[in-house]
């Protein structure tokens, strides 16, 4: 059942992880065709999140290889936490901007 969990956990972060990479590029996009110079200051915060998440995230899944496997359900589960929670805060960062776009 464990091996079950982690798989499933594992599915999911790989799965929000192409939401990451999306919804990332989604944003550049809409800044750069508004023609708008910098993003307004929530943004600039969830990018500089997300940036630092993207580094983190390599840690721990190195972590993962080294760690004896006591750790990795505890990992896995640290890393698709934060990871649903980055997802979410880019997708609510892209609705915001491109409703502040469309005015």
């Amino acid at each position: 059942m464990e091996q079950f969990f982690l798989i499933a956990l594992t599915a999911i972060f790989i799965i929000e992880s192409f939401f990451e990479i999306r919804y990332f590029a989604q944003i550049r996009t809409i800044f750069v065709q508004s023609g708008r110079v910098t993003p307004t200051k929530r943004v600039q915060r969830i990018i500089k999140i997300e940036n630092m998440w993207s580094w983190i995230s390599w840690i721990f899944l190195f972590l993962l290889f080294v760690l004896p496997d006591f750790y990795t359900m505890l990992v896995i589960c640290v890393i698709t936490l934060v990871e649903t929670w980055v997802v979410y805060e880019l997708y609510n960062a892209r609705n915001y901007v491109q409703k502040i776009n469309n005015k």
